[in-house]
């Protein structure tokens, strides 16, 4: 009995050792998880802190570990005296973390611990914004006019009419009205494109010109409709937006004939005289929504228009990468598709041949997912495309037509040189997207995958804002390409993901 009583003490620490720490371990596990579950779930309603925060403590509830009243808001100088305790905090605009604190059970370790182990786990979780469709700027689509950072567009931004045809190139505004030109992808609301104004406690105005309008038929009523609908608190759900009444809505008209680049006179102005309009001005930070619209029914009008973001009364443009770029330039781009419209004699000589234009901006969280860019009608008198990194390097890419797959468009036509009209190639070294004998893309929707390697990085350059811009490259050996395409890109990959 003697021996028996001294060696009890080492006997229950030494189970503890056994049962008590192993169960530690399995308890901290279990908050790690909650925490993680706590904060993918809470990270889509960021910034909205309340709403977040319900959402995690709830997930965290159904995992385990219901929130007791404590320590809110102050997860670093934490100090429960209930457990467990769910602390939600806001870790950036797209940001949220979740600690987890908690207790570990004693079973024979009481001998020298009477109240257990506290435990502290944490998660951060982030939700990726749709890519950034346009150029790096506060401008999009602005022709041959230098804008911040001494970037031109050379190309843009087109609307066709209702009754025009889809195969002219607009994917998603042409061809609704009229029962000939049927499109399963027309949207009544023509285009869609979102203005990410910043937190700066600066007013913007959000401002549209109508350059031009292409071919004869009824010019003076070739004018774009714009309607801008406000910031809500679900900043990362970008089509509950549209539901609500627009702040405003201003039509845009074609200003006089002499004013239009497309009459035979070429490309020689650096500077587009179309006046500017205001669609609106906003002072708060956000995400609004802007649509654009040719509301004629017309086919023979095809308007050109540009778009701008600048500061109240001003007209200074601003650029987010280069020497002169800032992360706080509000970011203009289109939400999913780009109706664009270039022509080989809108680029310098010494560019013809390899004309690029800004696609979308594809930053280093993106590692390891699939690029797909759509590319609607391309090639139109082009002699390759091509797809750039922010290196500049022209990537291997693979790419097959969609139509039938995806949007079940006019199944039965052979003209991609096969009876099934899903032609595919793989282009390694060399372009391969080109039109060939027996090979259209006219009326056609091109999908290229580029898978993005899991070091993928963006370039950096000392004193700089790190280019994450990929672009599209048109060769036009003649200066003579005639394009209206529209591009959409999209990645393959879950946008909410952990990142602590």
């Amino acid at each position: 009995m003697p021996m028996t009583a001294l060696l009890l003490v080492p006997l229950m620490i030494f189970a503890a050792l056994a049962v008590d720490v192993g169960a530690w371990y399995v308890k901290a596990d279990r908050a790690q998880k909650a925490a993680d579950a706590a904060a993918l779930a809470g990270v889509v309603w960021m910034p909205d802190i309340t709403k977040a925060t319900q959402i995690a403590k709830d997930a965290a509830a159904r995992n385990g570990f219901v929130d007791q009243a404590g320590c809110d808001g102050t997860p670093d100088a934490c100090q429960p005296t209930a457990f467990p305790q769910v602390v939600v905090t806001r870790a950036g605009a797209q940001q949220l973390r979740v600690d987890v604190f908690t207790r570990g059970e004693v079973f024979f370790g009481g001998v020298v611990l009477d109240d257990g182990v506290k435990m502290w786990r944490n998660a951060v979780a982030e939700y990726v914004l749709p890519v950034p469709l346009g150029n790096p700027t506060s401008t999009l689509g602005m022709g041959t006019e230098t804008a911040a950072g001494g970037f031109v567009s050379n190309f843009w931004l087109r609307a066709m009419t209702e009754c025009e045809s889809r195969s002219t190139g607009d994917f998603v505004g042409a061809g609704g009205a009229c029962p000939t030109n049927t499109n399963p992808n027309h949207r009544d609301e023509g285009h869609t494109f979102i203005v990410d104004v910043p937190l700066d406690g600066v007013s913007y105005d959000i401002q549209a010109r109508t350059t031009c309008a292409e071919f004869g038929g009824d010019q003076a009523n070739a004018s774009m409709r714009f309607r801008l609908f406000d910031t809500d608190d679900t900043p990362l759900d970008d089509n509950d937006n549209v539901l609500a009444t627009p702040l405003t809505e201003v039509t845009v008209p074609r200003p006089s004939v002499a004013f239009c680049p497309l009459n035979g006179s070429g490309w020689s102005r650096a500077a587009d005289p179309a006046p500017w309009v205001t669609i609106g001005t906003v002072d708060r930070t956000g995400r609004y929504v802007l649509q654009a619209k040719n509301p004629g029914y017309n086919a023979n009008i095809r308007s050109l228009y540009s778009l701008r973001v600048v500061p109240h009364g001003q007209s200074s443009t601003c650029t987010r990468i280069g020497a002169t770029g800032s992360s706080g330039c509000p970011n203009l781009f289109a939400k999913d598709y780009l109706t664009a419209y270039t022509h080989g004699q809108m680029f310098p000589t010494g560019a013809i041949g390899q004309a690029q234009l800004y696609l979308a901006e594809i930053t280093a969280e993106h590692a390891g997912k699939t690029m797909q860019v759509e590319l609607f009608d391309p090639a139109d008198g082009i002699d390759n495309v091509k797809i750039v990194d922010p290196k500049g390097t022209r990537v291997d890419f693979s790419w097959h037509t969609i139509d039938c797959l995806v949007y079940s468009y006019q199944c039965g036509r052979g003209d991609l040189g096969s009876p099934s009209s899903l032609i595919h190639q793989t282009c390694t070294g060399v372009p391969c997207l080109k039109q060939e004998t027996g090979i259209s893309f006219q009326d056609r929707t091109i999908r290229i995958s580029i898978p993005l390697p899991a070091d993928y990085t963006c370039l950096s350059t000392a004193g700089q804002p790190d280019n994450c811009w990929w672009k599209v490259e048109y060769e036009d050996t003649d200066a003579n390409a005639n394009e209206t395409t529209t591009w959409g890109v999209t990645l393959v990959g879950d946008p909410v993901h952990l990142i602590e």
